[in-house]
């Protein structure tokens, strides 16, 4: 089973004609805190508005780690479109650890909500 966030109460949820306020009422309550990054201020702030709305369209942990990756390497490809040259990998969870080794100015760990993201951009070795 994938491990999903709380979601509002649907019962208090706004009628669909305030569908669009209601996401954003979604994204203004998301709180969004830089745990340790390499990257650069600007990169930071793009990541964080990747991730809040992710947060508010999807409540699978799952789901919210291929949004921002997906969003992320479409952002931020590789200069010649090879996975040699380094894509994005992105973790969500409550409870988890990882050791991985990236790309230097590309990694960062951030709380949203109280939920664990960490995004690193990674090489595929040569030596595989």
């Amino acid at each position: 089973p994938y491990h999903t966030r709380p979601m509002a109460d649907p019962a208090a949820a706004p009628p669909k004609d305030g569908e669009a306020d209601a996401a954003a009422e979604a994204e203004k309550q998301i709180t969004i805190t830089v745990e340790h990054s390499d990257m650069t201020e600007d990169m930071q702030e793009e990541l964080k508005e990747i991730v809040r709305k992710a947060f508010a369209k999807h409540t699978v942990y799952k789901d919210l780690a291929t949004h921002i990756k997906q969003v992320f390497d479409a952002k931020y490809p590789p200069a010649d479109n090879k996975a040699t040259s380094g894509v994005y990998h992105a973790i969500v969870g409550s409870n988890f650890a990882v050791s991985v080794t990236h790309e230097t100015h590309f990694a960062c760990h951030l709380k949203c909500n109280n939920v664990s993201v960490v995004i690193f951009k990674s090489k595929d070795s040569p030596f595989d």
